[in-house]
């Protein structure tokens, strides 16, 4: 009885502070989110040329339409995409390339991988492996080789460390793929030891980096470089599918710290807000992954004979046209 009276006198106060709190506490919690993605894109804002601009200047030049203030998404654009080895005392290795064709109209990705050993002008350095050229000159050097070899204009790139990605596999608590065969190879000198089990299964991240990255073999016949992209291009596949899923947002800081310690781009604040609302909305998103095709062979190089990777010139026309394809609006 007392309660029931007690409720009916102050019920109205306590409803109108619990909605109080709420609001505050949903006030709190934006502002935070706020602070630590404005904290994450401050860390990994990386122009490529390395001196750091306004965002504003930034933009001015690159593809976004309306960014946040209207109701247009960015417009397509050509990102470079960057897997880098980074290990204490060397030059960073850029272990996988990828070109990406975003149009965030249609919510669609077209994904073309870079075989490393391909062969192609390297901007002051002569011809050589493209996989050199981040060891030489950086993200700038890989992009400046790329755009001058397939005759495309690249806008954006992104490069993510190797051990920024484990961390986040395993956050997004692993990948699911199907593994088609026993993957085992060890390399004492510089700490390589892989060994996957045959059959669909949940990946780690240190299990997930190993299955993208694996090619030579303890048993047998080694992979051909095709193949090692094939899976690289499932494991993003799978990290993508997941992008979308209600557990990126219950790991939002977990993610945003992460990111902010691990991966480098110019793309803006605003710009990648943007792509967030674009591909983030709940409606499935389009990813289609292909290869720049060619041939291994044994040429001079330097004076020393070595296998190197060629690419015809069909080939890269049909792979710049069907890019340009995707970003046309």
């Amino acid at each position: 009885m007392f309660i029931r009276s007690f409720f009916k006198r102050h019920g109205k106060q306590i409803a109108f502070h619990t909605f109080s709190c709420l609001v505050i506490g949903a006030l709190l919690l934006v502002a935070y989110s706020a602070y630590q993605y404005k904290q994450m894109t401050n860390q990994w804002y990386a122009p490529i040329d390395g001196a750091k601009g306004s965002a504003k200047q930034a933009a001015a030049s690159l593809p976004p339409r309306d960014l946040l203030t209207g109701t247009e998404p960015l417009k397509p654009f050509v990102a470079l995409l960057l897997g880098v080895d980074s290990r204490d005392g060397e030059s960073a290795r850029s272990d996988t390339m990828m070109l990406a064709s975003i149009h965030p109209g249609k919510q669609s990705v077209y994904l073309l991988a870079i075989p490393r050993d391909s062969y192609m002008e390297l901007p002051g350095k002569g011809y050589d492996k493209v996989n050199h050229a981040m060891a030489f000159g950086g993200p700038k050097m890989v992009k400046e080789s790329l755009e001058k070899f397939l005759n495309v204009k690249i806008d954006r790139y992104i490069s993510v460390d190797f051990d920024g990605f484990r961390q986040i596999v395993d956050e997004l608590g692993g990948v699911t793929v199907d593994v088609k065969k026993r993957m085992k190879y060890s390399d004492p000198s510089d700490d390589t030891y892989i060994d996957i089990q045959p059959g669909q299964q949940t990946l780690s991240g240190e299990q997930a980096l190993d299955y993208a990255r694996y090619r030579k073999s303890d048993l047998g016949k080694e992979d051909s470089d095709y193949m090692r992209i094939g899976r690289q291009q499932e494991i993003l596949k799978a990290l993508a599918s997941k992008g979308s899923s209600l557990q990126v947002y219950t790991k939002a800081f977990s993610l945003m710290e992460i990111l902010g310690q691990h991966v480098k781009t110019d793309l803006t604040e605003q710009e990648i807000a943007s792509l967030l609302l674009s591909y983030g909305d709940g409606t499935p998103n389009s990813i289609q992954a292909d290869t720049l095709v060619g041939q291994d062979e044994r040429i001079w190089h330097n004076g020393i004979v070595g296998w190197y990777h060629l690419v015809p010139t069909a080939e890269r026309e049909r792979a710049r046209q069907q890019m340009i394809k995707e970003v046309t609006p």
